[in-house]
C-alpha cells in the first residue's frame, strides 16, 4: 500500500520519540493498522490521520493520558483526534 509523504513523516516522528528497543516492532504494528484501516475505507493510499488513528489504537490505555501532549509536540491538533 501506498503512503504519502506527510504519513511516513508523521510516522518517523514518532518512532523518533520511541525508545529504541520496540521501535520496530512499533513500527510494523502502526504500519499493519495504518493500512488494514485505509483497506477497510477503500482507500489506496495511507494519510495523516491513518497514522494518528493507528497510533492512539496502539497506545497502551494507561499511557494514553500523555498522547495529546506528544500530538502537540508534533503539530498535531489533540482536539480533532477526540483528546
Amino acid at each position: 500500500m501506498d503512503w504519502n509523504e506527510a504519513a511516513e513523516d508523521l510516522l518517523h516522528q514518532i518512532l523518533m520519540t520511541t525508545p529504541l528497543p520496540v521501535r520496530e516492532q512499533i513500527m510494523g504494528h502502526i504500519r499493519q493498522l495504518a493500512e488494514t484501516q485505509a483497506e477497510s475505507e477503500g482507500k489506496q493510499r495511507v494519510g495523516v490521520n491513518g497514522v494518528v488513528a493507528a497510533w492512539i489504537e496502539s497506545t497502551p490505555e494507561a499511557l494514553r493520558v500523555e498522547l495529546p501532549r506528544q500530538m502537540e509536540r508534533l503539530g498535531l491538533d489533540p482536539e480533532e483526534y477526540g483528546f
